[in-house]
């Protein structure tokens, strides 16, 4: 976070960024759109969920224009060290739980998740596929803290539809292009390339991981 900036990202994606702001160079993303990277413009009140399509390595910004009706409560606890008080919110189809700490006086936390008197300490959806805890916190400086670009911007409805289409045909897009392919055993050893075995493989991932944060926009994937 820095002024009216904040990012949300994996470690691997801290790296990435780092990494492409340095050399130009740099690709790593996940074989799946179960991608946790955003940024939050306060001024203008904007959140984008950033997305990497597999393979292709094309950018996106999904616009979140869900708002979060915050309900505060009165329970607490101490959570890292800090006095928490309880909040709940419904998002993404999924009912959430919220601990923030009023002595960090800053209206933020993990993922789009923002808004409260005090930053978010702790967060979990009810199902617990995803939590979310402070580790520690730390006020530093960091000049490639943020993407140095953005991508198209989306609406959810579109985003479900292109995750759809890549399922279809995961290396439509790739091979169209015209790039040459290198598939390779364990060893390192180069195989011939065959689409419709690696296109089956690629759904089966797809399939297996197809537990979005947002339900509500969850692909079918057939």
């Amino acid at each position: 976070m820095s002024g009216e900036k904040s990012v949300f990202r994996s470690e691997n994606d801290r790296y990435y960024d780092s990494l492409r702001e340095k050399t130009g160079k740099g690709l790593g993303t996940p074989l799946d759109f179960n991608q946790l990277y955003s940024h939050k413009r306060k001024s203008k009140e904007e959140i984008y969920k950033t997305v990497t399509i597999p393979f292709v390595l094309n950018t996106y910004d999904v616009l979140i224009d869900e708002k979060l009706d915050w309900k505060l409560l009165s329970d607490s606890a101490t959570i890292a060290g800090l006095k928490c008080q309880k909040a709940t919110v419904n998002y993404g189809g999924r009912t959430w739980e919220a601990w923030f700490a009023k002595s960090i006086a800053i209206q933020d936390g993990p993922y789009i998740f923002h808004g409260l008197p005090g930053l978010i300490i702790q967060i979990a959806d009810s199902t617990n596929d995803f939590k979310f805890s402070l580790v520690y916190y730390t006020d530093k400086k960091n000049s490639m803290f943020f993407p140095s670009k953005k991508g198209k911007i989306l609406s959810f409805t579109q985003f479900k539809l292109l995750q759809e289409n890549f399922y279809s045909q995961p290396f439509a897009e790739l091979e169209s292009s015209g790039m040459k392919i290198v598939h390779a055993d364990e060893k390192g050893n180069k195989l011939p390339w065959n689409s419709r075995e690696m296109s089956q493989k690629m759904q089966k991932v797809l399939k297996e991981n197809n537990n979005p944060i947002e339900l509500n926009y969850k692909p079918n994937f057939k």
